[in-house]
């Protein structure tokens, strides 16, 4: 895909993120996210980068066979949007859902982190709040 209207420094924030998600690790966190940062993360609150990278660490050996794939991207300003997806073995069986982040980057670091996306997914139910009823 071409991102021919991202800034340099957008485009190259998109493939260090890439980079991350082919090798995660709690220790790789560092070269995206500014320890200082301010992250907003769907169901676990928010912490600062630093703590971002400690919760990463713990969390992404948890998740069985996941895999991240980034779909697409769009910036403006300050501002960078990853669109992904993830796929998980979560409570015995796979799961893929999709996301969003969003990132305000200064200096090529993200400083400010919003990951969105339907945690339901992550119970075991595995279900979003709106149920399909029949009838």
């Amino acid at each position: 895909m071409s991102n021919a209207s991202l800034s340099p420094e957008h485009q190259d924030f998109y493939e260090r993120f890439k980079s991350f998600w082919a090798a995660p690790s709690g220790d790789r966190v560092a070269e995206l996210i500014a320890p200082e940062a301010t992250i907003h993360f769907t169901g676990a609150g928010f912490m600062t980068g630093a703590q971002y990278a400690a919760w990463m660490g713990e969390a992404l050996p948890t998740f069985e066979d996941m895999t991240v794939t980034p779909m697409d991207c769009a910036g403006n300003g300050e501002i960078l949007y990853i669109a992904w997806e993830a796929s998980a073995r979560l409570h015995g069986e796979q799961r893929t859902y999709r996301g969003v982040d969003r990132f305000r980057i200064k200096d090529g670091m993200a400083i400010e982190e919003h990951v969105i996306f339907d945690s339901a997914v992550l119970t075991p139910e595995g279900r979003g709040g709106i149920e399909q009823k029949s009838g």
